[in-house]
């Protein structure tokens, strides 16, 4: 996670370097990233401030409920089967 930080750091520093009218061209060359990176993460940056470099920790809670939710589904349906089962053989 800490690299993670680092990432929205570095990224949020050449946002505000290019909104403070340093050369894209430059800070592309300076950090190794493309220019579509560049003005991606400005476009990110002036519709979230630092928050849209930033994974959505909701998507990964959200995968993880659904996944819950199947498993529990599946049990339930066992569940049932299991008792239509049991009451098939104690009517016999």
């Amino acid at each position: 996670m800490g690299k993670r930080k680092n990432i929205t750091k570095i990224k949020t520093e050449i946002v505000l370097s290019l909104l403070r009218g340093e050369d894209p061209e430059l800070l592309s060359r300076e950090h190794g990233v493309t220019l579509s990176d560049i003005s991606l993460w400005r476009d990110q940056f002036i519709e979230n401030g630092t928050t849209g470099f930033k994974r959505k920790p909701d998507d990964s809670r959200l995968g993880a409920a659904e996944r819950k939710i199947g498993q529990l589904q599946m049990e339930l349906e066992l569940t049932k089967k299991k008792n239509e089962l049991a009451a098939k053989l104690r009517r016999k």
